[in-house]
């Protein structure tokens, strides 16, 4: 009996031996053709794209040739019936095939630089969307902070650290050498997907004039010069290629951009904006412009300059007519319309894509989007509406950010490296005062917040005073209990000042993600002559990144 079973068990175990090597080579055929299927999509993606913009190159050329017979038979005296109507039918037959495909943009490599870029980051999402303000009372250094960079920093003092990270030494620092390069690699300036304005008007540009440029620092702060100056000459270079006679400023705030390229460049220009009371500030700053502006400029120019720039009050959404809105504001109908916007808050960039994408008479877009924290995202609480992600490729991946991530996104690490610049002490501050209120008083609302101060209290003692009577809280009578937390925590000030930094530095990716994605819904949808461009310096403008798109 024992030796049948013990054959029987043998057999068994060969059995096991041979079916694991079929399952084994199954399941090898079968991730190996999931790898060459996806394979060969992308190589027929590639040669059928870069084909179809061969032939729609080919079919562009003889569409003008058709066009031009069509001019000259038009002119003669007894027109040719036959040939024109031949010639009207081939027109129409070229008309129907697709739009172009452009050489220069696939959407396939913007796919795989999209997916490179998420999977280093969303990992380090959690890192991301921590709050600074639950840094003690939730262990965050401990809890978030990647094991191997731990390990580096107890190498040296906080303080030492600091120094490190300002200089870029990261000798005997390896993993933190690795944070930092492997997330300066997915910025948009490194991912080699951003051009800089030179290049995009030099791949734009036509036989087209050159408009003149005019720095203005008049009523505008050196920040803001900056920016008008560069904006206003990019988009008169649009305006001048794409043969639009009417601008539209969504979100015009102050009107500085409309103010210059209304008097400079003599384009009308419509301000929108939701806030009346922005709407009649750029009324009146306009008029005090217009005083500077014709005491030194001619007769001629006044004249062609006066009533250029045009405002009104509106909330701006994705089924706004604007061809109506200019056609009634100007008592002219535009022939093509530019839509620009600096600066345009959270939901209002990717509104102003999907404008740009509805409506025909919009033939250029050049928007510089900001305020990330204030964008509504699609898959945060399973709202299903929001305006992140916008392309199908990331929305299919069910890809959410959130709210904290989206909000660092704003901070600028080129400007806190090239000026060196240690958080404010508040930050510690507040840190501290979280324990203070989880341990004495019931804060529910995480809503609740402290804000900044118009003037820095001068020590901690006042801070908490400040923050508790803004918090409606009852004050801490005993200053000696304020002091003995400051005490306790001290020596590791610097400890939330690093961790700040290190956190921040995955600002330029989700920037990145945000704008990369806003990229791919323009090329999704066949809108393939558009690029993000880097038109500010970073330090001077954190956000120094925009979109640029022409039909």
């Amino acid at each position: 009996m024992q030796e049948n079973l013990t054959e029987k068990d043998i057999n068994d175990v060969f059995n096991d031996i041979l079916f694991l090597e079929e399952k084994v080579i199954d399941e090898a055929y079968e991730e190996g053709y999931k790898i060459g299927a996806a394979q060969g999509n992308k190589e027929g993606y590639h040669l059928g794209y870069h084909r179809g913009a061969e032939i729609g190159s080919e079919v562009g050329y003889y569409l003008g040739v058709t066009e031009k017979y069509i001019d000259n038979y038009a002119n003669f005296e007894e027109k040719p019936v036959k040939i024109l109507r031949s010639l009207e039918n081939l027109k129409q037959l070229i008309l129907e095939f697709p739009q172009i495909n452009s050489p220069e943009a696939d959407v396939v490599v913007l796919k795989e630089t999209i997916e490179r870029l998420v999977n280093y980051l969303e990992p380090l999402l959690p890192l991301a969307n921590v709050h600074m303000v639950d840094f003690f009372t939730k262990n965050v250094y401990e809890t978030y902070l990647p094991a191997e960079i731990k390990s580096d920093l107890k190498k040296y003092k906080h303080r030492d650290v600091m120094d490190k990270l300002f200089n870029n030494d990261y000798s005997d620092l390896p993993n933190l050498k690795s944070y930092v390069t492997k997330s300066q690699e997915y910025t948009l300036k490194n991912l080699e997907v951003c051009l800089q304005t030179d290049s995009l008007i030099q791949k734009l540009s036509s036989n087209c004039s050159e408009p003149s440029r005019l720095k203005l620092n008049v009523f505008m702060n050196s920040k803001k010069s900056h920016e008008v100056d560069i904006l206003s000459y990019v988009i008169a270079v649009l305006k001048n290629i794409s043969g639009t006679t009417h601008l539209v400023d969504i979100g015009d705030g102050k009107g500085y951009l409309s103010s210059l390229l209304a008097l400079h460049n003599k384009i009308p220009v419509l301000g929108v904006d939701a806030s009346e009371t922005n709407t009649d500030g750029s009324v009146k700053r306009i008029k005090k412009l217009s005083k500077v502006w014709n005491s030194i400029t001619s007769d001629a120019a006044k004249e062609s300059s006066q009533h250029l720039y045009k405002q009104i009050t509106k909330y701006v959404d994705e089924n706004v007519d604007f061809l109506s809105l200019v056609s009634n504001t100007f008592l002219a109908e535009p022939e093509g319309l530019g839509l620009i916007g600096l600066h345009t808050c959270g939901d209002l960039a990717p509104t102003c894509l999907k404008l740009f994408h509805k409506n025909e008479s919009i033939r250029t877009i050049c928007n510089v989007g900001c305020c990330y924290h204030l964008l509504s995202e699609i898959y945060e609480e399973d709202t299903k509406s929001g305006e992140f992600p916008m392309s199908n490729y990331l929305k299919e991946k069910n890809l959410k950010i959130g709210r904290a991530a989206r909000m660092i996104a704003a901070q600028s690490m080129e400007r806190i490296l090239e000026k060196k610049e240690v958080p404010n002490v508040t930050l510690f501050y507040r840190a501290l005062l979280e324990i203070i209120l989880q341990r004495d008083f019931i804060v529910g609302d995480k809503n609740k917040q402290v804000g900044r101060f118009r003037k820095r209290p001068a020590n901690f003692s006042e801070y908490v005073e400040k923050a508790l009577k803004r918090l409606n809280l009852e004050p801490i009578t005993k200053d000696c209990e304020i002091l003995s937390l400051l005490k306790l925590y001290e020596e590791r000030e610097y400890e939330v000042y690093i961790f700040f930094l290190l956190r921040n530095m995955l600002s330029p990716i989700i920037e990145s993600l945000i704008l990369l994605d806003r990229l791919l819904y323009l090329q999704e949808l066949g809108l393939t002559n558009s690029y993000i461009v880097q038109f500010f310096d970073p330090v001077i403008s954190p956000r120094c990144y925009g979109l640029v798109a022409m039909k």
